[in-house]
């Protein structure tokens, strides 16, 4: 279930914040730029954007024409638009992007205690699809857009917004194709994206951290072949079986460790802030000493599975297919989307 903190949205205006502390412009009413974060990004959740982007992308130009900052609707496929905006600046500086994308996975909501695409709030979370990936970056980039606007920033640079589609298996239709089709309209010299995050316990903000790249994925498809025949006579080449064992190698499989310099600086820095019970493995997991630092990837494996991920290539089967009726036993067997995302070499983020 994905879910963010009711304020999430509006805490990540810091770019905004950070602009206004080094101008003398007159401070917002920050109580009402709270609620209209929220009610955008609500808004954004509610949108059902597992299958076509279009009514999001036509509600986000919507409230961007209204406030002053023409939009446009640019596509290759029509039910799954991107938008983009622009706010013009003096052009000293060449332009900023802001990035958040519309879509969303596909998601069964027989599985979710709240629906999907409700984003009720309970708890001080706002609970639905898209919740944290990536409504709340939108969310917020579509608010900066707006305050950049109604504060009357001056602007040594142009900034501008887009709103992708795709994002989730189908960068073809946005990124890849403002890239490849429009790419004069999101050129810029730094682009603020997602892939951070800010990290609370009890309610206090304990750090935040900078992606700085990405791990590249691979799917890999196994098939196994077999004799097909009546499931009352088992077989020793039932292909189910054969790939069963073959996709639980798969996922036990652990790569060697790789640290780099930004790995490693990251879990150097958060050893100094954490419970010293978890300092130990975010040391030890950086040790030279092989033994010692398996040990304490097994440990993050177990306890912390995102920060297991930063420090070796991963494996993770997603799919897998195979038989038609309960008495048959099938002729193949297919485990499809078996991910293995390749540790970059600058990979990991900064505390």
């Amino acid at each position: 279930m994905c879910t963010a903190r009711s304020a999430h949205a509006s805490a990540l205006l810091f770019v905004f914040t950070a602009s206004l502390a080094a101008q003398t412009i007159a401070q917002p009413d920050w109580k009402k730029v709270e609620d209209d974060a929220l009610r955008h990004y609500q808004a954004l959740i509610r949108f059902d954007t597992s299958a076509t982007e279009r009514a999001e992308a036509e509600y986000v130009k919507r409230v961007l024409d209204y406030n002053g900052i023409p939009a446009k609707i640019l596509f290759k496929d029509p039910e799954r638009p991107n938008v983009v905006a622009r706010l013009k600046g003096s052009g000293r500086k060449r332009p900023l992007l802001l990035m958040g994308h519309l879509d969303t996975v596909t998601v069964d909501a027989s599985k979710w205690r709240f629906p999907p695409f409700s984003a009720t709030r309970d708890g001080g979370y706002v609970y639905g699809r898209g919740a944290i990936d990536d409504k709340d970056n939108l969310a917020a980039a579509l608010m900066v857009m707006l305050l950049l606007k109604q504060q009357r920033v001056p602007l040594d640079r142009d900034v501008i917004l887009l709103a992708e589609s795709g994002e989730e298996g189908a960068s073809n239709l946005g990124i890849g194709y403002m890239i490849a089709e429009h790419y004069a309209e999101i050129d810029a010299e730094y682009c603020i994206a997602e892939g951070g995050d800010t990290i609370r316990e009890g309610g206090e903000v304990r750090y935040a951290t900078v992606q700085v790249t990405e791990k590249t994925p691979r799917g890999i498809e196994l098939t196994a072949h077999g004799i097909s025949g009546h499931g009352s006579v088992p077989l020793a080449s039932n292909p189910i079986a054969h790939l069963g064992s073959a996709v639980g190698r798969f996922a036990t499989w652990q790569p060697d460790i790789k640290i780099n310099e930004t790995t490693g600086t990251y879990f150097r820095r958060l050893a100094t802030i954490a419970p010293p019970e978890q300092a130990k493995y975010y040391r030890d997991v950086i040790s030279p000493d092989p033994q010692v630092a398996r040990a304490a990837a097994d440990w993050l494996f177990e306890h912390e599975p995102h920060h297991a991920s930063m420090v070796r290539t991963s494996v993770s089967p997603n799919i897998i297919n195979g038989g038609y009726r309960s008495n048959v036993i099938p002729s193949d067997a297919k485990a499809r989307r078996c991910r293995a995302f390749r540790a970059a070499k600058s990979g990991g983020r900064r505390p």
